[in-house]
């Protein structure tokens, strides 16, 4: 009987584990797929991680200067506009992509840290 409940316990587990990774992967296609279009990339490290290592082109609004209250007007964007949020792990793209869910933004989407968002967008 314990055989058959530790057998029973490991498919469940193995199980659970395919299932988390699956879902992994298709949160991966999901954001390849988002940076293949027209995506305004935002960086919110700060101004000093920014100057000392960035990607040309995508804006630097650090996590510190943003507001629920005024990110429209801080980025000018419809509240549709693809936005690609990362940073050095991206813990604070996760806090920015909140901010920008509560002001109305409906397509924005974490990229993870900065190396994450070249390799996402083929990078070196």
């Amino acid at each position: 009987m314990k055989k058959i409940l530790n057998s029973n316990l490991m498919v469940v587990l193995f199980a659970l584990l395919l299932a988390s990774c699956s879902s992994m992967n298709g949160n991966q296609n999901t954001a390849a797929s988002l940076a293949d279009t027209e995506t305004v990339w935002i960086d919110v490290r700060t101004i000093e991680e920014y100057e000392n290592d960035h990607i040309d082109g995508d804006r630097n609004i650090p996590i510190q200067t943003m507001s629920a209250a005024s990110i429209v007007d801080q980025l000018g964007l419809d509240t549709d506009t693809r936005i690609g949020l990362y940073c050095a792990s991206g813990g604070r793209a996760g806090r920015a992509l909140i901010m920008l869910e509560e002001a109305g933004f409906t397509n924005a989407f974490n990229a993870g840290g900065i190396s994450d968002a070249r390799e996402l967008r083929q990078f070196k």
